[in-house]
């Protein structure tokens, strides 16, 4: 593995370059699988031990075509068509021949362009959307196997081509981590003593990135307002105790006074934001040098019960929002960790009508 820039200049002996194609039959390689409807294709098959280095992937096209979801007499729209290219297609990666993926991530939110598919390009030394393309460079080590799959759950066949690039390792490194990712997307009525979970990793690792996309179309949060508040309580090794308390999400990521314009920069950024009503939002933050590392448990909490609490009319206001069985919030979130164990207890996915819906819940009454 490359720590550091001056590390690219030592020489090492039996590290291995690689590289496996998948998706594109219509080259050198016609028996590569094709990403057809609802079909699972394998990428790249790796033998260890190894490190995957870069996996890059096409950013599919859905045709514009009446009746070919769920509007059976209409075209689908643009933004419908964008959600379903970026939440329709699954990335999944497989260690050690486990029946468990270590990483199961709609493709779009694991290269971190949320709202559907709707940021705007941007690169990190992690992931990246390029144009027409995602590519992630989060180093992926392992012992015996890598299996690396993409699951098209479109009705539609879709043109692909990735291709996975690894290094052979010598001999396997016990101090080295699984990789892991892993998805949800979830709605709640937000109100002024919320104090909700929103990850638990059991196990010894550490935490290397966040991206999220959080939409709502509730007047009261309108600008993200209240909403950003939040305090984010990360809770190691099952201490009560947090050991990082950010006041405000907008800060967790690395911003202050809200999400208020985009912003891409290489640890931290805004790649889409919306703040008018519906209100938008797709952000990340990654930990290069200043990992979260954990033992035994992380947990990650967002806190709402310290948050204008002196502001009487818009506690009364939330509060009557709430019993009016509105102040929803929508969040889909992907967190990006390393463990010394394989496998982790996924969410059920959403169903791709749910997974692909501009709003869980909306707040808007007929």
């Amino acid at each position: 593995m490359i720590d550091t820039l001056a590390d690219i200049a030592r020489i090492r002996t039996g590290h291995t370059f690689g590289a496996s194609n998948g998706g594109w039959a219509y080259d050198a390689y016609p028996e590569l699988e094709t990403l057809d409807a609802g079909r699972a294709i394998t990428i790249a098959n790796i033998t260890g031990p190894a490190i995957i280095t870069n996996i890059h992937t096409t950013q599919h096209i859905v045709p514009k075509a009446g009746g070919l979801f769920y509007q059976p007499d209409n075209a689908l729209t643009d933004e419908q068509r964008s959600a379903l290219a970026a939440r329709g297609i699954i990335l999944e990666i497989y260690y050690n021949d486990q029946p468990s993926p270590a990483v199961r991530v709609p493709l779009g939110d694991f290269f971190a362009d949320g709202c559907g598919g709707r940021a705007q390009h941007f690169s990190t030394p992690f992931v990246e959307k390029a144009p027409e393309s995602y590519n992630c460079f989060i180093p992926m080590p392992f012992e015996k196997s890598a299996r690396v799959v993409l699951r098209n759950e479109l009705p539609v066949n879709l043109g692909n081509y990735s291709f996975v690039e690894f290094e052979r390792l010598p001999a396997w490194d016990d101090t080295l981590g699984y990789f892991h990712a892993a998805w949800d997307r979830f709605a709640f009525q937000l109100g002024g003593q919320t104090d909700h979970l929103f990850l638990h990793i059991d196990g010894a690792g550490h935490l290397i990135g966040r991206a999220w996309s959080v939409c709502t179309d509730e007047p009261l949060f309108k600008g993200f307002a209240f909403v950003m508040e939040g305090n984010n309580e990360v809770r190691i090794d099952g201490s009560h105790t947090p050991s990082a308390d950010y006041l405000g999400t907008e800060d967790s990521f690395g911003f202050s006074w809200g999400f208020q314009r985009p912003y891409i920069g290489l640890y931290n950024g805004i790649n889409y934001v919306r703040n008018d009503t519906p209100a938008q939002l797709s952000i990340y933050r990654f930990h290069h040098h200043n990992p979260i590392r954990f033992e035994k448990s992380l947990d990650w909490r967002i806190d709402w019960s310290h948050e204008f609490t002196t502001a009487q009319d818009f506690q009364t206001r939330l509060k009557h929002a709430v019993n009016g069985e509105n102040a929803w919030i929508d969040y889909a979130t992907t967190y990006y960790w390393y463990q010394k164990t394989m496998g982790y207890p996924h969410a059920d996915l959403l169903s791709l009508a749910e997974r692909v819906k501009p709003l869980l819940h909306s707040n808007q009454t007929s």
